[in-house]
């Protein structure tokens, strides 16, 4: 029986603290994370990646060192591009995260 495979989303950890939001979720105090979608990836840049960080299943965490670590000369165009765009907006303690869909 053939299972569908879901697409790769590139996610970012963001947190914020707007009082409404809080108030809104139930949320007493102090921040809350928020993963922001950044894009898609494909599935040969998944694979690239893995390889890359010896990382396994359907999530994979990243830190701005994880990106370094990524041969970007072999993703594909629109990743590479999509992955250099943001190791370039990045704070230097921002984490990131893949995910199947």
């Amino acid at each position: 029986m053939p299972t569908k495979r879901g697409t790769w989303h590139l996610l970012k950890l963001v947190y914020v603290n707007p009082p409404y939001v809080s108030k809104a979720m139930a949320h007493f105090a102090g921040d809350m994370a928020v993963l922001e979608e950044i894009g898609t990836l494909k599935e040969k840049t998944i694979e690239i990646i893995k390889e890359s960080l010896g990382a396994k299943g359907n999530e994979i965490d990243l830190s701005i060192r994880d990106l370094i670590l990524i041969p970007v000369e072999r993703l594909p165009e629109d990743d590479r591009k999509l992955l250099l765009k943001v190791a370039q907006e990045l704070g230097a303690d921002a984490k990131l995260k893949i995910v199947r869909r």
